[in-house]
């Protein structure tokens, strides 16, 4: 008998002692992210870091701002983050679970501006609003990613088939929060090896139809022509207009006239849309900063390495007298930014190579003058 009852003595113990034992401590040692600053919509992955048995183990996140990209990864210990469309510092935790047990951690996520790529991540081009046409080699970029922003580029050569009458370009469309004036955007651009002579690169502003009163004309596009190595002794080395289009009629025109053909982009500083001036004359490898902006009151300013070129009321101007005629006349929303630059002399010659250091778009008012 009493062999008996040190055995169930034994047993309850045991089942005490089962019971009593504690979960699985868990300890997140860290909770990281891809960059340090972001911009409006930029998805971001982060993880948690944490010790302990991880089977059983679950996650819970949340962010006092942006959002998080579908339902499968909450309770993952990786998650993507999506920034919101406003400037501004958030907060996102994460917490691992596992029984009764928890550990959490908040950071910071810093959202600086509308839009900007130094080319430094190896995904740059893959699902990440980057696209491109006529490239050789594919649809790939050559990327030269670096923990040196000066030192990133992504690199393109003209024509992935022998045709020679195409031109390349790359392209994003800017569609993860409407773009309005006031804004700026700024590119450091320029060209290796091969460029095909007496070709321009452009940098382009593409702009929607109105969603209201689509007959109406509106301004399509913002276009700056560069020929990096025309000499500017003897040849026009730019052009910066703007082209209105009329949908009901679908005629587009650059050139200057009545309403609704556009205004001239000339003012103090400029006194022609094209013409020559040394500061286009790029040389080989050597990339400069290029900024257009349109601010608050409508007017368009362009510089160069930091150094305003010129500003003019051309924009300002038509803007007006459409807003006059049609008082409901819609504000115009950017698009698409867009580089293209030109084929091949010929099917058996050297393609032009462009590369590009970065891409900034502001949307606050802050023009983009200094260059990077």
């Amino acid at each position: 008998m009493r062999v008996a009852k040190n055995i169930f003595y034994v047993l309850v113990l045991g089942l005490i002692i089962t019971s009593c034992k504690k979960d699985d401590e868990v300890e997140m040692v860290s909770l990281n992210k891809a960059g340090d600053e972001y911009y409006f919509g930029e998805k971001v992955l982060m993880w948690a870091s944490t010790e302990g048995e991880k089977e059983g183990m679950s996650y819970e996140w949340s962010a006092n701002g942006g959002r998080f990209e579908g339902f499968r990864t909450q309770n993952l210990f990786e998650n993507v983050w999506v920034a919101p469309t406003q400037v501004g510092q958030y907060q996102v935790t994460a917490t691992a679970k596992k029984g009764k047990n928890t550990s959490t951690r908040t950071t910071t996520m810093n959202v600086t501006r509308y839009f900007f790529d130094h080319f430094q991540s190896p995904y740059t081009f893959i699902g990440n609003g980057w696209s491109q046409s006529n490239v050789r080699g594919g649809t790939t970029p050559v990327l030269f990613n670096s923990n040196n922003r000066q030192n990133s580029s992504i690199e393109l050569a003209s024509n992935r088939n022998n045709n020679s009458n195409t031109d390349a370009n790359i392209r994003r469309l800017l569609n993860l929060a409407e773009l309005k004036i006031p804004f700026s955007v700024r590119t450091k651009i320029g060209y290796k090896t091969f460029f095909k002579t007496g070709a321009p690169f452009t940098v382009r502003l593409l702009f929607n139809q109105p969603s209201r009163n689509p007959e109406r004309a509106y301004i399509r596009e913002i276009r700056w022509e560069i020929w990096p190595r025309n000499n500017p002794a003897t040849q026009n080395n730019y052009q910066i207009r703007f082209e209105t289009y009329t949908p009901a009629t679908g005629t587009g025109t650059f050139t200057v006239g009545t309403f609704p053909a556009p205004y001239a982009l000339t003012g103090p500083g400029l006194t022609a849309q094209s013409g020559r001036d040394p500061r286009f004359l790029f040389t080989d490898g050597v990339a400069k900063n290029i900024t257009f902006s349109i601010n608050a009151e409508n007017v368009f300013i362009a510089h160069v390495e930091g150094v305003e070129w010129f500003r003019s009321d051309g924009i300002k101007n038509w803007l007006a007298e459409a807003k006059t005629r049609f008082p409901d006349f819609e504000d115009p929303v950017v698009r698409e930014f867009q580089i293209q630059f030109p084929g091949k002399v010929a099917a058996d010659t050297n393609p032009s190579i462009l590369f590009l250091n970065s891409v900034y778009i502001n949307n606050d008012g802050t023009i983009l003058s200094d260059p990077i």
